[in-house]
């Protein structure tokens, strides 16, 4: 069992993927629920500590790595900064402020469509496994993680057009 960022076991990977922090695992890479990183950014730039963040999302430091750690934190607080400060200068406490009202926001959308998926999930009629070798579990597992790529490709989308807008 590889420790500390190196390549995950099978155990590790599972382990990983069950964790609401996570939206993928492969046994090199970890992805991280959007939701996590802003939640990480907000408290890191409130003074708290990278290593206890992750460690209370169930991430511990010896299996993550503590450099895999600096670099999510560093890379995800610089581009945090970035969207919310553009080109003017903003105290710490208006950019906290600035991305949790952007981050409740997102939030708040990602309820109503989880809330969504779930209604609609309800109506399909649970099968063990068709044909297609898809239980219901699954698929609505599938459909969440789906419906926040749309989102993640929306809201960089979005960005794309302010930057040619303002380049125009």
């Amino acid at each position: 069992m590889a420790r500390g960022g190196g390549a995950f076991s099978d155990e590790e990977i599972q382990l990983l993927r069950g964790l609401p922090a996570v939206a993928n695992v492969t046994r090199n890479r970890i992805t991280y629920a959007d939701s996590f990183k802003q939640v990480c950014t907000i408290r890191y730039l409130t003074g708290e500590s990278p290593t206890k963040i992750f460690r209370e999302a169930g991430l511990p430091p010896d299996l993550i790595g503590y450099k895999r750690i600096e670099r999510c934190v560093d890379r995800w607080k610089t581009l945090a900064i970035k969207s919310v400060t553009g080109s003017g200068n903003m105290s710490d406490s208006e950019i906290i402020a600035q991305l949790v009202n952007r981050y409740e926001h997102a939030f708040v959308m990602r309820r109503n469509l989880d809330s969504i998926t779930n209604r609609t999930m309800e109506h399909i009629p649970v099968k063990a496994q068709g044909d297609d070798g898809i239980d219901v579990g699954t698929a609505s597992i599938i459909i969440k993680q789906q419906a926040r790529r749309i989102d993640e490709l929306e809201r960089a989308n979005a960005e794309l057009r302010g930057q040619i807008a303002a380049t125009a």
